[in-house]
């Protein structure tokens, strides 16, 4: 299927395990330091990562203090198996999630453990400039097949994303201020404290940029105006332990900001604009017993979109007046789960969860011909999940570990489908941890998909088979560590859209089948004071596809996902106070569709690879105050991610950050 891909996958093997053990940040050490540090995604409670087999990569707070003159898609960008295209774009741009090849909309993204979606986008998927980098205390990257404990979604993978909870006084505040290229300033105010029973938190971040222009200027005019971008966020989170045992927690979380688009590829235009906001609030409880933790969590989720177009800078025609389109997506989350403990050695997880999505879309446009409007609100635009769930965790069976789980799902639409997960696990020394695994997955047709004009309420959910098997080892010290890992996914019954000949002229069907592998290479490394850091991915796949005589086609697929990428990173510090830490980041060519509106034609072009150099600093005045300087794109490369888009030239940011 792969050519040649286990030469390959022998040789990067060879050459990467002696010497040289890098990573992809900037933080590279506090990675080492923490290979058996406590996670959460993995099995829904705390566990030892050292006591789970599966693939887990964790961004640390210390990393993430290091990042604020980043997004937190430039940040995801840089983790092995990952590519978020539009990273490295203006502010505002989409920011497609790609993890090991797997399309837009197969990979759930988490806050602080519970879904992040948006029913009114056609993959359901969550806008990640939603999310502030400045308000968050951890991620946690859990790669492969995860519905069997997440659901829908979580085809490829999750990533889940930990609000920030570090705060160890009763009353304390945290600061960040930074200034930086194309008129780019940033804050963040988060004040909180923790008590015996109390612990608090409201954060506050604004994030202003007058930015570039979106659409490359092929031509050289010139004229293409600035596509500026405002952004602000909040969050409050209030925990109570009301009796020892019992915990209750609320949450509120609102995120907007308004962004100048350009009308395409190559395309300006002054007066297109567009708008998005969440709104998320809810409640829980923990109650933990000696031999039990219950969890219990309920959210609302709404977000609002619109894209609106007065098209007074570009030549104006019979339909090119005005227009506006608005999109509102809800969804209702409700879990309840336990971890009931056997002993030291096993733990058995059993859940309930339901989810409730809901969407609408209004356009409204005037022409000549006068005004138009098309609203889908007329239409039943609601569907709902009920699932059940139950995962075994065994550990320390002398040199050996696995999981065991399995998932029912009622959907009101396809009707039911179940997935499994089992992940065996081996230490061959104390050194040296060898794993497989092998689960199921699905993705159940989104609202678009089912209700919109094109719809169809006969589809069934998509469906994947996903295989891992790597190895992991550490020096007894945790100053170094390598794994590697091969992954293969299939995917049946992928949904695709078809022209027809008959209104509306196309719908949605279940067509394609698609096949991707690769091979993930990472490890980290610290002497002195040196910090050594380095990811490889290698990616490929193929979907096959039926022709209209009714022959099967197989080709690449994998649009704006390069086959290589690899990221190194070199740190030092310098003195007690100073550190610095230099960056590579290579990505091989990859291939783009682009539409010529004047010609309405599509074609496929190539994106030609790149590689890019970081230089991040940072002085620390006092131990809760220091100055940064991250300096990007050192040798100002013009690069495209997005064919027919800029994407940034050199570009930094300095700022102030203190914890007081």
């Amino acid at each position: 299927m792969f050519k040649a891909f286990n030469v390959l996958a022998l040789t990067l093997s060879l050459c990467a395990v002696p010497g040289f053990l890098f990573s992809q940040n900037n933080a590279v050490a506090d990675s080492v330091k923490q290979l058996d540090q406590v996670v959460i995604t993995a099995t829904k409670h705390e566990r030892k990562q050292s006591q789970t087999g599966k693939v887990l990569t964790v961004i640390s707070a210390e990393v993430l203090g290091r990042s604020s003159g980043q997004t937190l898609a430039e940040l995801l960008n840089r983790q092995v198996g990952i590519i978020i295209n539009g990273a490295q774009n203006n502010l505002g741009t989409n920011q497609n999630v790609y993890i090991r090849g797997a399309g837009i909309g197969y990979s759930l993204i988490l806050l602080d453990g519970i879904p992040l979606n948006d029913p009114s986008n056609l993959a359901n998927n969550f806008d990640l400039n939603l999310i502030p980098i400045d308000q968050i205390e951890r991620i946690e990257i859990l790669k492969g097949g995860q519905s069997t404990l997440y659901g829908s979604d979580a085809l490829a993978g999750v990533i889940n994303i930990i609000s920030k909870k570090s705060f160890q006084k009763p009353l304390e505040l945290q600061a960040m201020l930074g200034a930086g290229s194309y008129g780019t300033w940033k804050g963040n105010l988060s004040l909180g404290g923790q008590t015996e029973k109390t612990s608090y938190s409201a954060q506050f971040s604004r994030l202003n940029s007058q930015g570039f222009s979106s659409a490359f200027d092929e031509k050289g005019v010139g004229n293409f105006d600035k596509d500026g971008f405002v952004e602000n966020n909040f969050s409050a989170q209030l925990k109570q332990r009301i009796v020892p045992g019992l915990l209750l927690k609320g949450l509120l979380n609102y995120n907007t900001y308004t962004a100048d688009i350009d009308a395409g590829a190559f395309v300006d235009d002054q007066d297109y604009t567009t708008s998005s906001s969440n709104l998320q609030g809810g409640a829980g409880l923990i109650l933990d017993k000696q031999n039990l933790r219950l969890t219990a969590n309920f959210v609302l989720n709404i977000t609002e979109r619109n894209f609106e177009d007065d098209s007074i800078s570009v030549p104006a025609s019979a339909f090119d007046k005005y227009s506006r389109t608005d999109y509102v997506g809800s969804s209702n989350f409700l879990e309840t789960y336990g971890n009931f403990k056997f002993g030291q050695k096993m733990d058995l997880l059993l859940g309930v969860e339901y989810r409730n999505q809901n969407m609408n879309q209004l356009y409204h446009s005037v022409s000549d011909f006068g005004a138009y409007f098309d609203d889908l609100r007329a239409y039943l635009t609601q569907s709902s999940l009920f699932s059940t769930y139950a995962s075994l965790n065994v550990s320390k069976l002398g040199v050996f570990g696995f999981e065991l789980g399995g998932r029912f799902n009622q959907h009101s639409e396809f009707g039911t489908y179940t997935t499994y997960n089992v992940n065996p696990y081996i230490f061959l020394d104390q050194q040296f941890k060898a794993f497989v695994n092998l689960s199921s997955s699905f993705k159940a047709p989104t609202q678009y998909q089912l209700f919109s004009d094109y719809g169809n309420l006969k589809l069934r959910p998509e469906t994947g088979t996903n295989f891992e098997a790597g190895a992991q080892w550490f020096r007894k010290d945790q100053s170094a560590q390598f794994r590697a890992v091969y992954f293969q996914r299939s995917m049946k019954d992928v949904i695709a859209f078809l022209s027809t000949v008959f209104p509306p002229f196309g719908q949605y069907l279940n067509f394609n089948q698609q096949d991707d592998a690769g091979l993930e290479l990472e490890g980290q490394m610290q002497w002195s004071k040196f910090k050594l850091g380095f990811n490889y991915t290698y990616v490929d796949g193929q979907v096959t596809t039926k022709l209209n005589s009714g022959r099967d086609t197989t080709y690449f697929n994998l649009l704006r996902r390069p086959k290589h990428a690899v990221n190194l990173n070199v740190g030092y510090s310098l003195s007690k106070k100073w550190e610095a830490s230099l960056s590579v980041r290579s990505v091989s060519r990859r291939i783009d569709s682009y539409f010529n509106s004047s010609t309405f034609e599509s074609s496929e072009v190539e994106l030609d690879p790149y590689l890019t150099l970081d230089l991040y600093q940072e002085y620390r005045i006092k131990p809760n105050l220091k100055v940064f300087l991250d300096l990007r794109n050192l040798s100002n490369q013009k690069l495209l991610d997005l064919y027919g888009y800029n994407s940034r030239r050199f570009n930094f940011m300095l700022g102030l950050q203190g914890k007081f």
